[in-house]
């Protein structure tokens, strides 16, 4: 997944459509550290794959569940470029959040001209967010470590490769939903 795009292009967002936050909170000085599921392969029966099953804890409208669903967002957003269905990514954004129609985006513009996302691997190695405020609003703030991954071409040709990151910092504006919460908006962390 080209995480680093996704930050660049969000590093200018800094809140909801609505007015919400503007500025993302420090972390906590103590966080969980939260992996993301391990992403799904598409079948080889062509059958479709389910996503990440949500974690009970991510529903729940707590710093905690806050955490728990940005990292499981990331885990979500892993299966959707590795089966080629971006659809589970906008279930659980808003329509506002730029990163998250970037991301659909990008599975939509490749995977329409047949090709395929490899190695798409995004670990949550620290997930952290104050309790949500009166609004139900709180930013998620992670670390992540992202293998290389390639897009691939129908005849087997390599045509992309984002390179491998370490300890990339991530804020997640998050907004409680009857779902548990929406992704307002990813971005970089300074």
């Amino acid at each position: 997944m080209a995480l680093l795009g996704v930050l660049a292009l969000a590093a200018c967002t800094s809140g909801d459509a609505q007015g919400g936050v503007t500025a993302p909170p420090s972390a906590p000085a103590t966080s969980e550290t939260l992996t993301a599921e391990p992403t799904t392969e598409p079948s080889d029966t062509g059958e479709a794959v389910a996503p990440p099953e949500m974690p009970a804890e991510a529903r729940e409208q707590t710093a905690e569940g806050a955490a728990a669903f940005a990292t499981h967002f990331f885990a979500v957003a892993d299966h959707a470029f590795a089966v080629g269905e971006p659809a589970h990514i906008g279930e659980l954004s808003g329509d506002e959040c730029s990163a998250c129609k970037y991301m659909v985006d990008q599975i939509d513009d490749w995977t329409g001209d047949g090709a395929t996302f490899q190695n798409v691997s995004t670990e949550v190695t620290s997930a952290a967010a104050p309790p949500p405020d009166g609004r139900g609003v709180t930013v998620a703030s992670l670390l992540i470590n992202e293998s290389e991954s390639r897009v691939v071409g129908a005849g087997g040709e390599i045509l992309d490769v984002t390179p491998a990151t370490h300890n990339t910092a991530a804020n997640v504006f998050l907004q409680a939903s009857e779902q548990g919460w929406l992704v307002l908006e990813i971005a970089g962390a300074e």
